[in-house]
């Protein structure tokens, strides 16, 4: 088969945009960057135009995971809106002490592989992001057929670049992302990747299991029991509240848990 000049010329550009594009992309290094304005948006999209997920406030920080022309691709906050399928979640624990909402759904497990997390609680709202089988999410609300739920790992929005500071970590194939245990205060906010599995009781607090990171710092976690014990020895990013720097080891109060493989 023949083909003209042009038509191989514009297959020729093609090609090389197409393999300069995978180059870029793997060539990318994730950072954590720092929010440098007030009332941020956080859209669907990389565009001025596209739908608002959020808002950020100024210091707020960000993990960038990509980056398109002017804007850089953000693992969503936990403040963000996202929602779930009931159908396609099996709860795996129910708030029986809290007399006003007896059997209120706390935490569930995804039953099916490539579920879509929504923005809004209907098949037409934007596609936030992908959960796989298996992958364990916070349940923070109920709306019909829906629960509301943290953003899990695998959610992401955009952020124009000019309202994103770059800090001096840079985070090495989504290796650890921490607000470092060391310098936070009591009460603050902490985000650690790692290996978690079962230990035991840690001062008297109910610190059933510990988080290793790869660098093998350890974190002891307090929370759901049966949540955690259904991401043992698997790779997860938590998500919490240091209650404890004083011991050989961080504790970790658990908002958020994920599983990450």
């Amino acid at each position: 088969m023949l083909i003209n000049l042009k038509t191989k010329s514009s297959f020729l550009f093609l090609l090389v945009f197409s393999l300069a594009s995978t180059v870029f992309a793997d060539t990318f290094g994730a950072f954590t960057g720092q929010i440098n304005a007030n009332g941020i948006n956080v859209r669907v999209d990389a565009t001025v135009g596209a739908q608002v997920i959020c808002t950020l406030a100024k210091g707020e920080l960000v993990e960038v995971v990509g980056e398109v022309y002017d804007w850089y691709k953000i693992r969503l906050p936990v403040e963000a809106p996202a929602y779930i399928k009931k159908n396609l979640l099996e709860c795996n624990n129910v708030n029986a002490d809290f007399a006003s909402q007896p059997g209120k759904c706390l935490s569930a497990k995804v039953i099916k592989d490539r579920v879509n997390i929504r923005l809004g609680p209907a098949e037409s709202a934007w596609i936030l992001g992908k959960v796989d089988k298996a992958t364990v999410v916070n349940v923070i609300g109920d709306e019909g057929g829906w629960y509301k739920i943290h953003p899990v790992y695998q959610s992401y929005g955009w952020v124009n670049k000019k309202f994103v500071n770059k800090e001096v970590v840079v985070l090495q194939k989504q290796d650890v992302l921490v607000k470092a245990a060391d310098t936070a205060k009591l009460g603050g906010q902490l985000i650690v990747e790692g290996k978690i599995s079962p230990y035991g009781i840690v001062l008297w607090r109910k610190a059933t299991h510990k988080l290793t990171t790869s660098e093998n710092k350890i974190y002891f976690l307090k929370g759901d029991r049966k949540s955690l014990d259904s991401l043992n020895y698997r790779k997860v990013k938590a998500t919490g509240k240091l209650i404890s720097s004083t011991a050989k080891h961080p504790i970790i109060q658990i908002d958020i848990i994920e599983a990450l493989n």
